[in-house]
């Protein structure tokens, strides 16, 4: 299983490809590999933040048009290797796709910003948009009710993932005192929609150990749908915490499974993953993971909670500090805290 963002942007490349592959009235495997290139960086781009050429960190067309530039000249460089190997008319021929897809793909990029409202309207939208941009509609011709076909396809798959509901679970949030910009996370059942089971059994049966992995998998893909609505929506995305178990550290590395589930660049950008400080000095070599952390710390049986604050700090590798609990006459303490590095969260009481 992989991570639901990751799916998501895969297909959005592959069906880029497909509108591409369907206006070049071209099926060549040359051609749909040159146009993954191109799209992959666009997806890079406007939904990771992520540039190659251009020193940015913020999307724009003039920068998506230097970021094709610089992947065309990689492109053209790699593609040398390829010159004895082939007759001189099929490498003129690629290296000359290769120039042409990159004005081309930008071209094609317009329809994935096309905003449509619902199902119903895509006729009119597509329609009325191909009529109005040349390109496209010399390119399309008399085949327009296949190419709002494909954008039909599309939206109803980009749709179906988007508004995926799960009655069983929920993910339910904790705030922080001071800092409502981020948010902790916890996945928790909701099965007394089903009248027929007593609750007391479902409370019981949720907390067996053994349904751990597939609590934890069925909170991952929440959260990465969270986050991959609000960053296509262009909507502010809050800080998440969620907490990774310590069963899911072994052998110095996170466990596979999760670890693929959450291996993503949006998911790490915005998710912190809460862990035990005792797990952290036990299985270092996990920490080594290009993620954010947060030690989640109970300091209700802690004599010297100055100390204990002083050494996690000193590990340099958690960005916060969860206070899980306390006594009562040290949360002014850790509300207060100023020390340099990471920041102390104390949850709001409920």
């Amino acid at each position: 299983m992989n991570n639901l963002i990751s799916l998501f942007m895969n297909y959005k490349i592959q069906r880029l490809v497909e509108y591409g592959i369907f206006l070049m009235d071209d099926d060549s495997p040359f051609l749909r590999k040159v146009m993954k290139e191109y799209f992959s960086i666009y997806v890079d781009n406007y939904y990771y933040n992520i540039f190659y050429t251009v020193d940015d960190t913020v999307y724009s067309d003039d920068n998506l048009l230097k970021e094709f530039q610089g992947i065309m000249e990689e492109m053209l460089q790699d593609y040398r290797q390829y010159e004895l190997e082939e007759s001189n008319e099929e490498y003129a021929n690629h290296v000359q796709f290769i120039h042409t897809l990159k004005d081309f793909t930008l071209e094609v990029l317009k329809i994935d910003t096309l905003q449509i409202p619902s199902k119903e309207e895509i006729n009119v939208i597509v329609e009325e948009f191909v009529n109005k941009n040349e390109f496209f509609k010399e390119k399309i011709g008399n085949r327009m009710s296949k190419f709002v076909k494909l954008v039909k396809d599309t939206f109803v798959a980009n749709s179906k993932l988007l508004s995926h509901q799960d009655h069983y679970f929920e993910v339910f949030s904790r705030s922080f005192i001071n800092h409502k910009e981020i948010t902790y996370l916890e996945l928790q059942h909701n099965i007394h929609i089903l009248h027929n089971y007593r609750k007391s059994m479902v409370a019981r049966v949720y907390l067996e150990e053994g349904l751990d992995k597939k609590k934890m998998e069925c909170m991952i893909q929440k959260v990465s749908l969270m986050i991959l609505k609000s960053v296509i929506e262009k909507k502010e995305t809050p800080t998440f915490i969620i907490n990774l178990s310590d069963s899911f550290i072994k052998r110095g590395k996170i466990n596979d499974d999760i670890f693929n589930l959450i291996d993503n660049p949006l998911f790490r950008h915005y998710v912190y993953l809460g862990v035990s400080y005792n797990i952290y000095t036990s299985q270092n070599d996990a920490f080594s993971e290009d993620f954010h952390f947060a030690c989640i710390q109970d300091f209700t049986h802690i004599n010297d909670i100055y100390q204990k604050v002083d050494i996690i700090n000193r590990e340099g590798i958690f960005d916060y500090l969860i206070v899980s609990d306390c006594k009562y006459k040290d949360r002014e303490y850790f509300l207060g805290y100023e020390g340099e590095g990471m920041k102390i969260l104390v949850f709001e009481e409920e």
